[in-house]
């Protein structure tokens, strides 16, 4: 099946966006004080995507002639290692500060095994050429499914504060996300008679404003803590396409296609970490979420059919990441 190539490179997205921010810093007037400067900053999660719901087949074991029993077959996906880094300027005497950001999601999983009975793959559904794809053996049925997805986010925010206290200080966030998402799937049975293969590829790319708050709580000279939480409203377009095929390379081959170009998507991303601060570096741990809504969706969902009917998927529009986080920041330039 082909695969459709991104249409911006997420590197090149985050040097324009660094870029601009450079500029803007650049051009603004010097004032001496405590947070006026650049600063960067690398920070290293261990990721785990929740709600993807990678059903790739239903499987019905017909071995008990009492008892037919079935179950949908869901990839379990793993955590993987991701990252955040990003850069900004620090205006100075209360001026806010603007940050840069880039963060990415890659991760590839699979699945493989043998069952009795009979296979129902799932990514394609009912099709034209291969009707419902079904494999049967009562000895075993062999089958892999494999899947991967791609995430990132680059963001460009202003911050400011706009309580400032001894101990605490409360800061508003606004700026610009762009966001894409990129899942593959595919699935290969064998039953010692037909070889069955489906694959599915979609991609969605947005952009949007972003809005939120942090609270910062200061508890002695060095340690603190840190609690945000921000809200994005993108408007993204989606493209996908799904195959069915009864061996590689072989016709007849079952092809589907969709995109849209005017999707919604929301996101909110919550973190709280504490922060350990000495000099011009600063030192994190912490947790934070992320929750991803309507560019997920699946743009070539399986026809009902022969075994599918209302089970092949939940309709998935909605997927999760849960993290937890380190990382490490230096301040460097005026006031540091």
């Amino acid at each position: 099946m082909s695969r459709f190539p991104s249409r911006y490179s997420p590197g090149l997205r985050f040097l324009f966006a660094f870029a601009v921010l450079a500029a803007v810093a650049s051009a603004a007037p010097a004032r001496a004080a405590e947070d006026q400067g650049w600063f960067v900053f690398l920070d290293l999660a261990t990721t785990q995507p929740n709600s993807l719901d990678q059903h790739f087949a239903n499987h019905f074991d017909f071995t008990n002639p009492a008892t037919v029993v079935s179950e949908r077959l869901v990839i379990d996906n793993d955590a993987d290692l991701t990252f955040k880094i990003g850069g900004g300027y620090g205006f100075g005497d209360g001026n806010g500060r603007l940050r840069v950001s880039y963060w990415s999601f890659d991760n590839d999983d699979a699945q493989s095994g043998s069952v009795s009975g009979g296979l129902y793959p799932t990514l394609f559904g009912y099709g034209y050429y291969g009707g419902g794809q079904y494999l049967y053996n009562a000895a075993g049925v062999a089958f892999e499914a494999t899947s991967s997805v791609k995430a990132s986010t680059i963001d460009v925010d202003y911050l400011r504060e706009i309580v400032t206290g001894r101990k605490a200080s409360l800061l508003w966030l606004a700026g610009l996300r762009i966001a894409s998402w990129e899942e593959d799937q595919g699935f290969e049975g064998h039953d010692g008679i037909s070889d069955y293969f489906q694959e599915k590829h979609f991609e969605s790319d947005g952009a949007g404003l972003r809005l939120g708050a942090a609270a910062e709580f200061r508890f002695t000279e060095h340690f603190g803590m840190t609690s945000s939480l921000v809200f994005s409203f993108l408007h993204a377009d989606t493209e996908g396409e799904s195959s069915q095929t009864f061996a590689i390379g072989a016709p007849p081959t079952d092809v589907r296609q969709a995109s849209d170009d005017n999707l919604k998507g929301e996101m909110r991303d919550f973190d709280i970490k504490g922060v350990w601060t000495y000099g011009r570096m600063s030192y994190w741990v912490g947790y934070e979420a992320y929750e991803w809504d309507g560019m997920v969706a699946d743009p070539v969902p399986p026809n009902d059919g022969l075994f599918l009917g209302g089970s092949a998927s939940r309709g998935r529009d909605s997927v999760g990441f849960n993290s937890l986080h380190a990382g490490v920041a230096f301040k460097f330039g005026k006031g540091t």
